[in-house]
């Protein structure tokens, strides 16, 4: 533990010093940094180190960063939001709660509340509190009432059997196990010490261990009684006024402590309870109450601080990292035990802002003094460490103008130990550190113009730049109204001079960038502006070394001379704020750089910036900041309007070992599925949990925003990526697999943390498992297959059709062609000789031509696709019964099943139906001599059925010869799958009936 160190806020009234000693740094938490409630229940800083909250709106969880709202399900159902008045965790890491009126156990991962119920009606009381010992007993303290156990048996509160005994009719208040196991009952009635090893109860009138704290039977109504680590009794009781009394059994002295607690008013207090540190250092809290023991004069020494605003403290807890979390009526408190060496004085402004513009280390014949300028106050002198000193020989014969007040800058001229200060106006005091007497004067070389900055050269040469854009150099000896030369005028306002290294004049200008002069003629040899800086408005400078200069207002430029190069700095590169109040480098060539949103510093070498975050004192300077210098000590000082702020820069290690980040919250979809706090252990997520967030950060509250974080998601980061100001990293629709999230830390110098881990797993859906894509993958074979059988049965097809076509046209065409072909050679050679002969071969020859058009059309027909369908094939079949019965004067009827116009025959079927239908047709024209016909198309059950009956003279079966014709339809029949038979008898006609079984 460092030494704890003081922050010097001094008030200053009438021009006199009073001081309020802040003995701490607090950072205050409520409902606008996302605490649920103002009012703080209880408090509970758990084994991983994150603390729990408890308010009236229910549970809460703070890393030091963010605040985590919990739900409370009972069987998976949430409840309503109820107060939560204690939060506790027993050895095994089981957090045990008491919500509204129930207590329970309570797993923040599935925010699953287990209570237990109550044996009996534990009836009303005023107040009652959980407590554990350190067996992991746990206990119901009914205040004034009774105390109750959890026995682990049954389940159940109750106050049979109980492992605490105390005297029939005593009222507890509160309990203490000490090292020996005994517990100290603090009731209404006295202290009862029961050992449970002899099982005995000691009071006040039973004493046998002759204890020294039951020799006091004037105790009553004791609210607690403890034993610290150096054995002191501490007992807190109320008779009828708070009383507070120790015993030291080395001593065996009692001391009352009634005159350090008192309030010195009439407020009411009360002591809640009492917390040991690490040191045996004693702490006390309660209502108007905070105080701790100082053991070197034995006395408890109240805290307080105007930014420690509190009615009621209901917990303390001490958090390892160094310091007090406080839970008040008034939000969540957190006092800092290592508190840097911080000189902070805050000037009163009962009269009006101070406006201070400058600061300047003044060492005189070995007498160091600060010197600080005010605009409207003058200038004033102080200590460190002491204060303010009287100033007012300053002020003698000043003229009583305001503008003689109104202090913008001031230089310490040491080769003629005069303090230049430059004022409105055209102003300026001398002041003669020898004699300690102050001159006015106005020199007409400033034409009245507001004196903004002063420097001096090498040479011993002053400068000063003016509101208007004035340069004017002095070059006297002692204090010459003659010396004085206006040199350059620039238009504008100058805010700020220096002169180089190497001898040159650096002028800032709030409209036209930055002018580089020579020192003899004031001649310009460089002028950067806007093309070449982040804007034309630069008010600060400061050069780091030969070759890097910085400057700014609003972004940082790094100018390197050399090179002519530059580079522009901004918040989105680490700084905590765009905008820039001073810039002051350290002994070690560090820059800092106070900003509107508190200090950064920045490395040029690496171009990074280090901040201190908002858990540290740097982070609530003042936001109004507006000058600054270094002390020759190396010491930092800055001021603001009303703030003075000095430091040693060198005391804030850069190569702090970064300690192991933890990752804090995992959200699915923004709802929260756990942390990382579980080791060894893998979620495993479905398929359409893809998107996911990390919470990450170090829970170490002080120094959390010291350092950067790396992290990366192994399985789809290639490398580690540099966390932004959120701490938090997103990845979206993630593909099924196992990754597992890191974070790191590291400091400034390079170095990094072990990484933190959090292992998961994303299960692929049914259609990503590879046995799916598999199967797929031989569907898709399949399918590809089936295509190409597909594609080849349909070349194969029409290889058929066109093989059939040709062989219809070589048997039908081709034969009745040739009989055409023979009949024509025969006419020919018939013509003359035999005219008749010759006329009936020309009549074959005709027939022959029609039947073969006939056979063509029938060809032609079956192959359109328009002709696909049953309608058009009976339609085409009642076209031609009528034009071949017609001709013959017979009569015919058709008959048409409705189902049959929906079926769905092939190609080939439907030529085969139509040519079996035409010869029919054609032999009962031909042989019937019948004088009508009967024709239907009929479903029966699974068989297609085509009837063609005549009503002609018949013949009989037996004496039928069977021709090409007959043979062809039987054949056709077949191919149709079907059944072909002829009824007839003589003098009855003949039918004939086709079956096709579908």
């Amino acid at each position: 533990m460092k030494k704890l160190l003081f922050l010097g806020l001094l008030l200053f009234v009438a021009m006199s010093l009073v001081a309020e000693t802040k003995r701490f740094f607090v950072n205050r938490f409520g409902l606008a940094e996302g605490l649920s409630a103002n009012q703080v229940l209880t408090i509970h800083q758990d084994h991983n180190r994150f603390l729990w909250i408890g308010t009236p709106n229910g549970l809460q969880r703070f890393d030091g960063r963010k605040f985590m709202t919990y739900q409370i399900k009972i069987d998976g159902v949430t409840q309503p939001s109820l107060p939560v008045y204690e939060i506790q965790e027993d050895e095994s890491g089981k957090m045990w709660l008491r919500v509204g009126q129930e207590y329970g156990i309570y797993v923040p991962e599935t925010e699953q509340f287990t209570p237990f119920s109550f044996e009996k009606n534990r009836g009303s009381t005023l107040d009652e509190v959980l407590w554990m010992d350190r067996k992991g007993n746990v206990f119901v303290v009914l205040k004034g009432h009774k105390i109750l156990w959890l026995n682990p048996k049954t389940g159940l509160i109750s106050d049979q059997n109980s492992l605490i005994k105390i005297p029939d009719g005593w009222r507890p208040n509160s309990v203490f196990e000490d090292v020996d196991g005994r517990y100290w009952v603090s009731c209404i009635e006295g202290i009862a010490v029961y050992d449970p090893e002899l099982m005995e109860i000691f009071t006040s009138a039973y004493n046998p261990l002759k204890l020294e704290i039951l020799n006091r039977p004037d105790f009553g109504y004791v609210v607690n009684t403890y034993v610290d680590g150096q054995g002191l009794i501490w007992v807190n009781y109320w008779a009828p006024d708070e009383f507070l009394m120790s015993y030291n059994p080395k001593t065996k002295i009692w001391k009352n402590h009634k005159s350090e607690i008192d309030p010195g008013n009439d407020n009411y207090q009360e002591a809640y309870g009492m917390i040991v540190l690490p040191g045996d250092r004693v702490w006390r809290y309660g209502i108007q109450t905070l105080a701790d023991f100082d053991r070197s004069s034995g006395k408890f020494n109240k805290l307080v601080q105007s930014d420690l605003n509190f009615d009621k403290i209901t917990q303390a807890v001490w958090d390892v990292s160094g310091g007090i979390w406080l839970g008040t009526d008034q939000g969540l408190y957190f006092l800092h035990f290592e508190t840097p060496d911080i000189y902070f004085q805050k000037l009163d402004t009962g009269d009006g802002n101070n406006e201070l513009q400058a600061i300047r280390e003044i060492i005189y014949q070995g007498d160091t003094t600060i010197w600080v300028g005010s605009w409207g106050k003058g200038l004033r002198l102080f200590k460190p460490q002491t204060g303010e000193l009287n100033s007012s020989w300053l002020q003698q014969n000043q003229p009583k103008s305001v503008e003689f007040r109104q202090v913008w800058d001031l230089h310490y001229d040491e080769k003629r130990g005069l303090i230049w200060v430059g004022l409105q106006f055209g102003n300026l005091q001398i002041v003669d550190l020898k004699t300690k007497k102050s001159t006015w004067i106005r020199p007409d070389a400033f034409d009245g113009s507001t004196i903004r900055t002063i420097t001096e050269d090498a040479q011993g040469h002053l400068w000063f730049g003016t509101q208007r854009g004035g340069i004017v150099r002095y070059s006297g000896g002692g204090l010459d109204l003659t010396g004085f030369q206006r040199i350059r005028n620039l238009g504008g306002i100058i805010p700020k001079l220096i002169v180089s290294k190497d001898q040159k004049l650096w002028v800032t200008t709030v409209h036209d960038g930055v002018y580089v002069l020579d020192l003899e003629e004031g001649k310009v040899l460089k002028h950067l502006d806007q093309t070449i800086l982040s804007s034309n408005k630069i008010e600060k400078i400061y050069q780091l070394n030969d070759s890097i200069f910085l400057m700014g207002f609003e972004l940082l430029n790094k100018y390197n001379v050399l090179t002519g190069k530059n580079q522009v700095f901004s918040y989105s590169d680490g700084m905590v704020s765009n905008v820039i109040s001073h810039i002051e480098s350290d002994k070690s060539g560090l820059v800092w750089i106070y900003t509107p949103n508190g200090m950064t510093r920045f490395d040029a070498l690496s171009n990074s910036f280090s901040s201190f975050g908002k858990n540290h004192f740097f982070y609530q300077l003042p936001s109004d900041g507006y000058s600054g210098t270094r002390f020759s000590d190396g010491q930092l000082a800055f001021v603001s309007n009303n703030a003075i702020l000095i430091f040693d820069p060198l005391q804030f290690d850069r190569n702090l070992p970064p300690p192991r980040p933890t990752i804090t919250g995992v959200s699915l979809f923004g709802k929260y599925v756990g942390d990382g706090t579980i080791e060894n252990s893998k979620k495993k997520f479905d398929s359409f949990q893809n998107t996911i967030a990390f919470d990450f950060n170090l829970l170490n509250f002080p120094i959390q925003d010291r350092f950067v974080y790396f992290y990366r998601l192994v399985g789809a980061d290639p490398n580690w990526i540099q966390a932004k100001s959120d701490f938090q990293a997103e990845y979206s629709l993630l593909p099924p697999g196992d990754y597992r999230f890191e974070v790191r830390a590291g400091n400034e110098f390079g170095f990094f943390s072990e990484a933190a881990g959090y292992d998961f797993e994303i299960r692929p859906s049914l259609v990503q498992t590879w046995w799916f894509k598999a199967l797929m993958g031989l569907i898709f074979l399949g399918i590809i297959g089936l295509i190409y059988r597909l594609h080849v049965n349909r070349i194969l097809a029409v290889v058929k059709l066109r093989s059939r076509l040709a062989r219809d046209l070589h048997d039908d065409m081709g034969s009745t062609l040739s009989t055409i072909n023979i009949l024509s050679s025969m006419a020919k050679t018939k013509l003359g000789t035999d005219p008749a002969k010759s006329s009936e071969y020309i009549s074959k020859i005709s027939e022959n031509s029609q039947r073969m058009m006939e056979a063509m059309d029938d060809i032609v027909w079956s192959i359109k696709p328009q002709n696909d369908s049953m309608e058009k094939l009976i339609a085409r079949m009642r076209e031609f019964a009528n034009q071949v019965l017609e001709s013959k004067d017979i009569l015919f009827s058709m008959e048409i099943d409705d189902r049959v116009l929906g079926m769905k025959l092939s190609m080939d079927a439907r030529r085969d139906l139509f040519l079996i239908f035409k010869e029919g047709i054609n032999n009962a024209a031909k042989y019937s001599g019948a004088s009508r016909v009967f024709i239907s198309f009929g479903l029966d059950g699974r068989f297609f059925t085509m009837r063609i009956r005549d009503y002609g003279k018949g013949f009989d079966l037996k004496d039928l010869e069977e021709g090409n014709g007959l043979e062809n339809m039987k054949k056709r029949a077949i191919n149709l799958q079907g059944n072909l038979e002829i009824k007839t008898e003589p003098g009855q006609g003949t039918e004939l009936v086709l079956k096709v079984n579908l």
